[in-house]
């Protein structure tokens, strides 16, 4: 949010750019009482940069070996069921919560400082699930701590092919990702949030750095000005109504 914010009041020249993410742009309007900027009016959103899905994983020793198994297994629970996230208000967290929405299943936050303590805490079976990327994850999955069950994403990583999607597994549409992109302040010409653009989607295309972003787990962005301003805006609709639904605030 702070550097959101140095964008936001810099001056709209295209020499002061931001990248920014999920939480300062779609999430903290609906989380936080008194935003220092608004997002929909102070920033000029230019590029989609990359999107990465986030993960579902569980202690490797849960009787669980997919989705429908676990949310069946879930409802047996009762009040017992807890999950990690990376912290509160993260894509770790509301990704979850959309995900118990989803499958009308109930647990308990533990918020976490980062993904190391989240990712232990399933490894130890002190919680029994967690939503964050996989990148953070691979140790544990290596070292037979724990296991992945699908992705958030809307269709299969390249990296991994073989895990399917939360959408694939018995609930249609369910996409959540972390996302990047890049912004100016709102004034911005249209021509120079333009050139930006094109030069940005000409270096996305190019095969080395398209190999580069796979390998650590994500997926590169591109397309227009228009059209990443009109994501951001259906990202706010959708996590908004969660982040109400849940009463989630970072005040």
């Amino acid at each position: 949010m702070i550097g959101m914010d140095a964008v936001a009041k810099a001056a709209p020249d295209g020499h002061t750019l931001g990248i920014g993410f999920n939480g300062p742009i779609a999430f903290s309007p609906y989380m936080v009482k008194k935003m220092p900027y608004a997002p929909a009016t102070d920033l000029a959103p230019i590029v989609l940069t990359t999107s990465q899905p986030n993960v579902l994983a569980v202690p490797a020793r849960l009787p669980v070996s997919n989705v429908k198994e676990l949310v069946a297994w879930a409802r047996t629970q009762g009040d017992k069921l807890s999950y990690a996230s990376v912290g509160t208000g993260s894509s770790s967290h509301l990704s979850m919560e959309l995900f118990l929405s989803a499958a009308n299943i109930k647990a308990v936050h533990v918020p976490y400082k980062g993904s190391p303590p989240a990712a232990l805490a399933v490894a130890s079976g002190e919680v029994q699930m967690l939503m964050t990327v996989a990148p953070a994850l691979l140790p544990l999955i290596q070292d037979g701590r724990i296991k992945l069950l699908a992705d958030t994403g809307s269709k299969r990583q390249d990296a991994m092919p073989n895990l399917p999607t939360i959408a694939e597994s018995g609930f249609a549409g369910f996409e959540a990702l972390a996302w990047n992109g890049l912004f100016a302040p709102a004034g911005t010409p249209a021509a120079v949030i333009d050139k930006i653009n094109a030069d940005v989607n000409t270096v996305l295309k190019d095969p080395a750095i398209q190999a580069a972003l796979v390998k650590q787990g994500l997926v590169p962005g591109g397309g227009s000005a228009a059209e990443f301003r009109s994501f951001i805006a259906s990202e706010g609709e959708k996590w908004g109504a969660i982040i109400k639904k849940v009463g989630i605030t970072v005040d």
